[in-house]
């Protein structure tokens, strides 16, 4: 008798399936949704660390420093797995355990484009450095793994919003520091606020894109830059005022076309 081929994996039938993974997938992120499956409701922390268990924790914790680590000791502090798990998701994310590590150092070396002889190297150097020390820490993208479920989350989503707050204003200091000395100015509507918070942006995007594209964006990678050091650039060029014209980069963008129409 001949074998019965296999169920296609493309038909119709599959197709249920599929669409029915598809919706718990949706409903994984959104806590509105009314028919939320039960396993998703019983969740009470983000389910990207649901694998983190006491056990492993405690037993870590006495290898590294002995028998004061104890589970009484953890359960007098966390009686509750869930507050443990949110308060381990701040501590990694600040660098608490490793401050010597925190890439927001990188803010220290801002200083430096003020006597470098090129600005755009000094952009690239810092840019690439920056990306590539959190490249190199795989903690770097547990904000990208837990931050879609925060809205279910609130008090988490407070506590890391508070602390994104704190740490990134020595880098705004920065930056007004740097145009000041420069004597460069931001075209109009751009703060130092919304500079900060569009180069954040990029680096996430740069940060998680290299993740799932290494190969893809070490191509794009010219021979002076990176592609995310380039985009910094390019971005520079558009919100600072460098002709002193006052214009708006919507204004400056509608010359430009009108001019070569």
């Amino acid at each position: 008798m001949t074998p019965r081929p296999p169920a296609a994996q493309d038909d119709a039938s599959a197709g249920y399936f599929l669409d029915a993974a598809a919706e718990l997938i949706d409903a994984m992120f959104d806590d509105t949704i009314a028919d939320r499956p039960h396993r998703l409701r019983g969740i009470h922390f983000p389910a990207a660390l649901e694998w983190m268990r006491v056990s492993d924790v405690v037993g870590l914790a006495q290898e590294r420093h002995g028998e004061g680590a104890s589970e009484k000791a953890f359960r007098n502090r966390w009686p509750a797995r869930n507050s443990f798990v949110k308060a381990a998701i701040i501590h990694t994310m600040l660098y608490r355990d490793a401050p010597e590590s925190n890439p927001a150092l990188y803010v220290a070396n801002l200083p430096t484009t003020l006597t470098a002889e090129s600005l755009a190297d000094s952009v690239t150097e810092l840019c690439d450095g920056l990306l590539r020390a959190l490249q190199a820490r795989p903690r770097s993208y547990l904000l990208h793994h837990i931050g879609p479920l925060l809205d279910q989350y609130p008090d988490l989503r407070r506590s890391i919003i508070k602390d994104i707050v704190r740490t990134r204003e020595p880098w705004f200091e920065g930056y007004a520091a740097l145009l000041a000395a420069l004597q460069l100015r931001l075209r109009p509507g751009w703060t130092i606020e919304r500079v900060g918070l569009a180069l954040q942006s990029m680096l996430d995007g740069f940060l998680f894109r290299s993740r799932i594209q290494a190969d893809e964006m070490n191509e794009a990678r010219a021979p002076e830059a990176s592609l995310f050091a380039e985009t910094v650039i390019a971005f520079l060029l558009g919100v600072l005022d460098l002709d002193d014209s006052h214009n708006s980069t919507h204004t400056i963008l509608d010359e430009a076309a009108h001019r070569n129409r």
